[in-house]
């Protein structure tokens, strides 16, 4: 630990950029004044650098964004990406571990212990005396690893370094893995995270696989995240976005070690990646030490990403969910993509109907007629890979219901189809878009995730730029004509949360 915190003195690295140290050769510099000057590189090895270089205060934010999600599981093991996160902090063969010569056999006894207690936990009739006996040897296996961890010592290594905001996030689509730290501690971070990525060891997987199944035990009793699952599950018949990112809880009990290092041997691979630095760096520096860290990092072939298309939907789909909350619902209409030209006209088409307090949804029904408490539009859920939904959600106001706020939702995209947004609308529409994409120059680690994330998952870092581009073309007619092809009934699936009493009335 105290190698890797003394590496890191400023004496020892080579002059910047601004110095002398030059850029080397197939490192680009964006000099297009519309977008920011971020510095490309690509190792021989596909990891993707993307640095931006800041210089007002003594800090820089990393993001590694990997182009892995639930998305990406096998049906039978959803859930992995999500677990393979919580893991990723369990340290290395060096980190987190007292000698790792002797823990691996330690490890091997443990997922022995584990195949046989799935086995017997499979079976048609699981044997309870056999089933205690397995579970005995479970824990004895695991004790017999404990002695060989050292706790928390990925986690003490960072608070040492000076970390700040260190997190990490699994989505449908992608994982991401983020941090902030002082700017001289630039190679420590090299040091650190190549090794996670490299020589990940899924020590207390089990453990850590119950903390996921009481997660996943607790978002069954949150009304908000059965809405959600409801919403996407009952919306794709065919493809996988129909999956919860957490997993299904039958799937979770059967997780293996074996299957998160087959997965993490699968997608953590340097051309499945991109890495985001923002801050107090300079570029020739940064990319002289990924070729030093992440440069060995063996690149292999990624497997198929080819899933089932969602057929068309040709009737409307009405779920009802039950729960004593504050009813709300939740209605997605099918998107084909964020790759499609339509994409940009829906965008906007949500924009009119719910940006801000100048929106249709707020102006019409929140302080208008007062019938919502809230109301609405998100462009693409759970993802944005693969054709998606265009979401409306809101909540009624007392004494209004869920079918009263459903029909005036309805309503108002209804009129948004057949009379065309003011010009006026559009134009505010567009301010308030460049308004935010200045505002997210001033965060390090926001403007990393966002650089990161456009990269890996919408194929190009400029793309919020681009994006914004391509909604300044739209005209109020192309959303009109986009809000009467997507935002019909029979192209919806509309999830209710009522109160439990009185099912009968429904």
């Amino acid at each position: 630990m105290e190698e890797i915190i003394k590496s890191t003195d400023h004496s020892t690295l080579p002059p910047s950029a601004e110095s002398g140290g030059g850029l080397p050769p197939g490192a680009a510099v964006e000099k297009d004044p519309k977008y920011p000057p971020v510095v490309s590189y690509t190792l021989k090895n596909g990891l993707k650098l993307l640095i931006l270089e800041k210089k007002f205060v003594p800090t820089v934010s990393f993001t590694m964004m990997f182009k892995v999600g639930n998305v990406d599981g096998q049906q039978g093991k959803t859930g992995l990406a999500h677990l393979f996160e919580h893991m990723a902090f369990k340290g290395t063969k060096t980190i987190n571990s007292a000698g790792y010569a002797k823990e691996k056999p330690a490890l091997d006894q443990v997922e022995a212990a584990a195949r046989d207690l799935i086995a017997e936990e499979s079976a048609a009739s699981p044997r309870p005396e056999k089933l205690e006996e397995l579970r005995g040897n479970l824990d004895s296996a695991e004790k017999e690893a404990d002695k060989f961890i050292v706790k928390d010592e990925y986690l003490r290594l960072y608070k040492s370094l000076g970390e700040s905001g260190m997190n990490a996030m699994t989505s449908t689509d992608y994982t991401g893995y983020v941090v902030s730290l002082p700017s001289d501690r630039l190679e420590a971070w090299m040091m650190i995270e190549s090794d996670r990525f490299r020589n990940a060891v899924l020590r207390e997987f089990y453990r850590e696989r119950s903390v996921v199944m009481e997660e996943r035990r607790m978002g069954e009793s949150d009304p908000n995240r059965l809405l959600w699952e409801a919403l996407f599950t009952n919306a794709f018949s065919a493809h996988p976005y129909h999956n919860p990112t957490i997993g299904w809880m039958d799937d979770i009990t059967r997780l293996t070690r074996t299957d998160a290092e087959q997965f993490f041997n699968t997608f953590y691979v340097p051309n499945n990646a991109a890495l985001a630095v923002v801050g107090d760096v300079a570029p020739a520096e940064v990319i002289r030490l990924a070729e030093k860290h992440f440069g060995i990092w063996e690149k292999r072939a990624l497997p198929d990403r080819t899933h089932t298309k969602e057929p068309p939907q040709k009737s409307e789909k009405l779920i009802n969910v039950f729960f004593k909350a504050q009813p709300a619902l939740r209605i997605g209409f099918h998107n084909p993509g964020m790759g499609h030209p339509d994409i940009y006209p829906l965008i906007m088409a949500g924009e009119v109907l719910a940006n801000g307090k100048t929106g249709r949804f707020y102006k019409n029904l929140v302080e208008g007629r007062e019938l919502a408490l809230y109301a609405d539009v998100h462009p693409s859920l759970p993802g944005d890979r693969y054709p998606s939904l265009t979401v409306v959600y809101g909540a009624p106001k007392a004494p209004h219901t869920v079918e009263e706020l459903d029909a005036a939702l309805l309503e108002e995209i209804r009129k948004l189809g057949t009379e065309p947004p003011t010009r006026w609308e559009l134009d505010k529409i567009i301010n308030n878009y460049q308004a935010e994409m200045i505002k997210q120059l001033e965060s390090n680690s926001g403007l990393a995730m966002s650089l990161a994330h456009s990269e890996e998952i919408m194929g190009d870092w400029r793309y919020d730029w681009k994006a914004g581009d391509e909604l300044r073309k739209v005209k109020p007619e192309d959303i009109s004509r986009v809000a009467a092809k997507y935002l019909t009934r029979d192209n919806r699936t509309a999830v209710f949360l009522r109160e439990p009493l009185n099912q009968e009335a429904y």
